[in-house]
């Protein structure tokens, strides 16, 4: 992994706005870019591992996983999910699996592409962690856009049904605890 590629990537990151704001009016100078949502997931990774220091989380994955889950946006863009449901979960998550590896790619970075796996794959407790952030920093920007009068109603409801499902596959009961409250804190 040549550090000018992740250099590069994080930099158009910055400059990236998300899809789903400019879809609903948002204009695009003010749109959240894809680097401050993984900025604000990776806020709330932090928040929950010091919350949750009595529980056996590896924190050092969710925090990697948070930085990098959005990654391959770099190269694809950001996806709506209004594409991803026409396109298929498998084939962009295929996608950005080839993008990741492209960045990641090389002997020292496959810790990264296997944390990107581990992510999509959503089998582990910090996987789960990771996606419920990432839904909660969504949630969080929707709400303020709700406020300034742009259409997200449907976004907010939507990630608010999904961190909900996920929270509940959570197993460690101090951690689903935790969840409940920062969802239950959004809004409403």
């Amino acid at each position: 992994m040549g550090f000018e590629k992740l250099a590069r990537a994080v930099a158009v990151l910055k400059n990236t706005p998300r899809t789903g704001w400019i879809q609903r009016g948002v204009p695009r100078g003010e749109a959240e870019t894809v680097a401050e949502h993984t900025f604000m997931v990776t806020a709330i990774l932090g928040y929950i591992s010091a919350s949750c220091s009595a529980l056996c989380l590896d924190r050092e994955r969710m925090i990697l996983m948070g930085i990098i889950h959005d990654m391959g946006e770099a190269v694809s863009g950001d996806i709506p999910r209004s594409l991803t449901e026409r396109l298929g979960k498998d084939l962009k998550e295929g996608v950005e699996s080839e993008i990741i590896q492209g960045i990641f790619g090389g002997s020292d970075g496959g810790r990264l592409t296997g944390l990107f796996l581990e992510y999509l794959e959503r089998k582990t407790t910090e996987a789960k962690t990771v996606k419920i952030a990432d839904l909660l920093a969504t949630l969080g920007q929707a709400e303020t856009y709700l406020e300034r009068g742009f259409p997200v109603g449907d976004i907010i409801e939507s990630c608010r049904e999904e961190a909900q499902r996920m929270i509940d596959e959570i197993q460690e009961e101090d951690l689903r605890l935790l969840l409940n409250a920062i969802l239950a804190s959004k809004g409403r």
